[in-house]
């Protein structure tokens, strides 16, 4: 079995770089590899002690002179690199140590690639979108380039989708917003205004609540921005939750009858049988469903930009149909969670992961 070095460095005290890690180690130590991780003091390292692993406190201001000497004697059999801060430190931590290195692309990001992919057994890509921009503009060869998606928990693929009828029985309808609130999810959040002051105009009867799950450095400018532009609907108020953990946001998600979210999350909603707007730091995708879907799948539901402009009058033309028609709802939904599942379900996903890093250690061996 492996010892595998995970390194990454952020600022967000939360969002999908995290929850990419944490999968990643845990796929590693259920297969029975070992894994030490060196990230920034926050929840992440909590949840990854729970998990089994090793943590070490990587702080911004940190060298690969500072941190060689307290690994040396560990003899890691792989280091697993992040962007930026990360690789450059995991770089120079594997030319010291001799040791192999992998590197996980995110987003649109090139983090100058093209000088250092020769140094790199694997490089890993969150979509087809990342994969197809690091060999065209980055110069990575494409034989070097593995998949590497985003997943949802297999187990929300089988569950029942709620039918219609039952997330607006009671009068009361969620819509959740699922994101990082900090600035480059500002496309995401303004595209939640237009689409539904246009529902609850179209349902005066229902109250809309607008449920938004997650948080960030710019959560107080969006909340009054919302706040602002909703404030004119007297059938809509805002829920800020917070963070939620993955449980929570499932259960919200399940109820709702349409999400807007990136990544991870607008997966999750489409697993779940849930309508999801895809929209993250590269804009906004659209409704998935049809060829949006495969936009957005392509590029990790947001993390690309799209050259098809969106309709918010469509998107809510769209859910009121479906909410009109129960039957359409459940065969569209069945349709949307069944056209990811085999590249999103984190079985899948896991065994990818694991693949990739038995191909890094035996490139490197040859």
């Amino acid at each position: 079995m492996a010892k595998v070095l995970t390194l990454v460095t952020y600022q967000a005290a939360w969002g999908g770089l995290h929850e990419n890690v944490a999968y990643a180690v845990r796929a590693l130590i259920r297969a029975g590899h070992s894994v030490d991780v060196a990230c920034p003091p926050s929840r992440l390292k909590d949840h990854l002690l729970a998990l089994g692993a090793g943590v070490i406190d990587l702080l911004p201001s940190a060298t690969s002179e500072e941190l060689e000497p307290l690994l040396r004697s560990r003899r890691y059999d792989l280091i697993h690199a992040h962007p930026f801060r990360s690789r450059e430190i995991g770089l120079q931590l594997a030319a010291a140590w001799k040791t192999p290195v992998m590197a996980t692309f995110h987003g649109s990001y090139l983090d100058a690639v093209s000088t250092w992919h020769e140094r790199a057994a694997v490089i890993a890509a969150v979509s087809p979108a990342v994969a197809e921009n690091l060999a065209a503009n980055g110069g990575v060869p494409a034989h070097k380039i593995v998949l590497i998606r985003n997943g949802v928990e297999d187990e929300l693929f089988d569950r029942p989708i709620r039918p219609v009828l039952d997330r607006v029985r009671g009068g009361r309808v969620d819509i959740v917003v699922l994101a990082r609130m900090d600035r480059d999810k500002q496309s995401l959040v303004e595209s939640v205004v237009p689409t539904a002051k246009m529902l609850a105009e179209q349902f005066p009867e229902l109250q809309w609540r607008l449920r938004i799950a997650g948080s960030g450095g710019a959560v107080g400018d969006f909340r009054e921005h919302l706040s602002h532009r909703l404030s004119v609907m007297s059938n809509i108020s805002i829920d800020w939750m917070g963070w939620v953990n993955s449980h929570e946001t499932s259960r919200i998600l399940s109820g709702a009858v349409l999400a807007f979210a990136s990544g991870r999350g607008a997966a999750q909603a489409l697993a779940l049988g849930t309508p999801v707007v895809a929209a993250g730091s590269q804009g906004v995708v659209g409704l998935q469903e049809g060829q949006t879907l495969q936009r957005g799948f392509w590029g990790n539901f947001g993390g690309q930009k799209s050259a098809v402009p969106t309709d918010n009058m469509d998107i809510a033309k769209r859910i009121t149909q479906l909410i009109h028609d129960p039957e359409s709802w459940q065969e569209k939904m069945s349709r949307g969670r069944q056209a990811i599942r085999g590249g999103a379900a984190q079985s899948a996903v896991d065994a990818a992961y694991l693949s990739a890093v038995q191909l890094a250690m035996e490139a490197a061996a040859s």
